[in-house]
Formats: structure tokens, C-alpha cells, sequence
């Protein structure tokens, strides 16, 4: 096993209590296969379990069940599958076994409209957030895909945006945003309010270079994949840098792109590694543990993944305190 290099405030070493053994057969990693066009499903130790979506046509109508260049996936409360359908700018529900529920959207700008839609992320209520990127804002939708609420335009003030892509929620139910070419991460309350912001850009550690992908830690942290830099920031709950995780390249534990994280309820993180087109795991320490996945279009393989979601069997999760 191989460790990664963590940069950041050093500690004296001390005696680490032994690790949990966690069963990962029962977690669920569901990935957006982006140039594939294609969703994959997978228990949490790499195993591939099944696969839905096809090519779409070269302009629309586009049919139910059609993918192009899909780049955002979220499980809502009931196992639904949601994909955010970046090249046809649409989303679609899928039911638990990949069936085809309802789709919305089309190119274009308003309330039921989308220009590449790349992040998407269910709330703990039943709705679901859309980052509408190329829209430079965030919507909200129900169950039916029905608008509720949309925040952002296109600028660099406060709660302004420019190709939003990540985004994830934490306990308190705020939105964190992966404010891509503004170079921040910006941080809005449920209503879609501006709360607060942090980061430039730049390459030292502290400083982000294209954030894509974006997720809160267990521990209320925030963690940060920045694809043009090729590593992962943990930042503070006031965004303040604590450390960084891997470096450009193809071994364990280096990166390529990327481009989506998730960390499940025991404090594994997946990483979609998307131009060495593999998933990778880690402990909660963040070594490495795991990598599955290669270039190509067999079941279990990538082309460009750019999406992550995970889910598990209901009883597998430790309880909250």
C-alpha cells in the first residue's frame, strides 16, 4: 500500500488505534462514464455490477435513455438516478434498475432550459440542485422536475458565478460551489444566498487552479479536486488550507484530471481519476487503498469518466451520533 504525500500542518506521531474493517460489497460507486455515454454502477471494492444509457444522436430530438457526454450523477432519497445529460442539456430520472422515469430540459437559458449542465446533487427534502454551467447558475427542481429555484449569473461578485461545475452539500444543508474560471469556492444557505467565499488563483498550496470537483468531509471539512493542478485541497469549514493529497501521473495515489470525489460514511474517499480514465480509493487517512478501471468501452472501463455518486445497503452505514 502506498502512502500519499500530504503536505500541511505537521504533527508529533502517535499510536493510531486499529482501522475498522469496513464491507465494501455493500456501498454502491456510480459513476457518469462521459465518453462513454454511459452511467456505471459498482460495489464499493471495484467489483462491476451493471450499466445503462446510450449514444445519443448528433442533434435532438434525443431519446429517453440517450446520453451525450453525461457529467453528473446523484442517487435522491428514494434510489433514484438522477443524470445531469451535459450534451443533449437536459436531465434525466432514472428508477434503481436503470428504467427511464422522465426527462427535462433543452438548450437554452431559463427555468426548464439548460447549456451543459455538468454537476447534479440530491438534497435530504426530495429536490434536486443542477449546476447549469455554462448558464453561470444553480437550479433547484422537485421530484417531477418541476422549478422551484435559481441563483447566480454570470460575473465575478459575490454570488456571481462563471462555469460552475462541482457542487455538494453538508450537514446543515448549504450549498458549496466549485466556482470553476472565478478560480473560489463560494458557499450559498439552502435559499441560494451568498454566505461567503474563499480562494484565488494560483499554484502553491492554498490557491486553486480550476476547481471541478468539490465535497464536504464527514468532519465538516472541505475538499477540493482541481483538475488543471492535478491534486485534492483540504480546506477548513472558513477556508483556510490544511493540506494536499497527490501530484500529476499514473502510479497510486497521483492523478490525472481530477474531476469528481465522494467520501462515504466511514471516511473512504473515491476519486474519478478522469484522464488516467480509472476510479481510485483511499483510506480515512487518505492512502491509497484501491484503483479500478482502464481506457475503453467494455463493461467496467472509462472513457473520460467525469462523475460520482455513492449509495449503500440501508443498514450498512454507522449510525449518527
Amino acid at each position: 500500500m502506498t502512502s500519499l504525500e500530504v503536505a500541511g500542518i505537521e504533527t508529533l506521531p502517535e499510536e493510531k488505534p486499529a482501522a475498522v474493517k469496513v464491507d465494501h460489497s455493500k456501498l454502491y460507486v456510480w459513476i457518469a462514464d462521459s465518453g462513454n455515454d454511459r452511467i456505471q454502477k459498482f460495489d464499493g471494492n471495484g467489483k462491476f455490477l451493471f450499466q445503462f444509457g446510450r449514444s445519443a444522436g448528433t442533434r435532438p430530438p434525443y431519446n429517453p435513455g440517450e446520453f451525450k457526454t453525461p457529467s453528473g450523477v446523484a442517487l435522491d432519497v428514494n434510489g433514484n438516478i438522477w443524470v445531469a445529460d451535459t450534451g443533449c442539456h437536459r436531465i434525466q430520472k432514472f428508477d434503481p434498475d436503470g428504467g427511464n422515469l422522465l426527462g427535462f430540459g433543452q438548450e437554452g437559458w431559463g427555468q426548464d432550459k439548460f447549456y451543459w449542465p455538468e454537476g447534479i446533487v440530491a438534497e435530504p427534502t426530495g429536490t434536486i440542485l443542477v449546476v447549469d454551467t455554462s448558464n453561470h447558475c444553480l437550479k433547484r427542481y422537485d421530484e417531477d422536475g418541476e422549478f422551484l429555484l435559481g441563483f447566480g449569473y454570470a460575473g465575478n461578485f459575490d454570488g456571481f458565478l462563471k462555469f460552475p461545475t462541482g457542487v455538494a452539500l453538508d450537514k446543515e444543508g448549504n450549498i458549496y460551489v466549485a466556482d470553476r474560471d472565478n478560480q473560489r469556492i463560494q458557499i450559498f444557505n439552502e435559499n441560494g444566498q451568498f454566505m461567503s467565499k474563499f480562494g484565488e488563483y494560483g499554484f502553491e498550496d492554498g490557491r486553486l487552479n480550476y476547481p471541478n470537483g468539490i465535497a464536504v468531509l464527514r468532519d465538516g471539512r472541505i475538499l477540493v479536486a482541481e483538475k488543471s493542478q492535478n491534486r485534492l485541497q483540504i480546506f477548513d469549514r472558513e477556508g483556510a488550507f490544511v493540506s494536499r493529497i497527490g501530484e500529476y501521473g499514473k502510479r497510486e495515489g497521483q492523478f490525472n484530471c481530477p474531476m469528481a470525489i465522494a467520501q462515504d460514511p466511514y471516511g473512504y474517499l473515491y476519486v474519478v481519476d478522469t484522464l488516467n480514465h480509472r476510479v481510485q480509493k483511499f483510506d480515512p487517512e487518505f492512502n491509497f487503498v484501491a484503483r479500478w478501471g482502464s481506457v475503453g468501452k467494455e463493461p467496467g472501463q472509462f472513457r473520460n469518466p467525469a462523475g460520482i455518486c455513492l449509495s449503500w445497503e440501508p443498514e450498512w452505514a454507522p449510525k449518527e451520533e
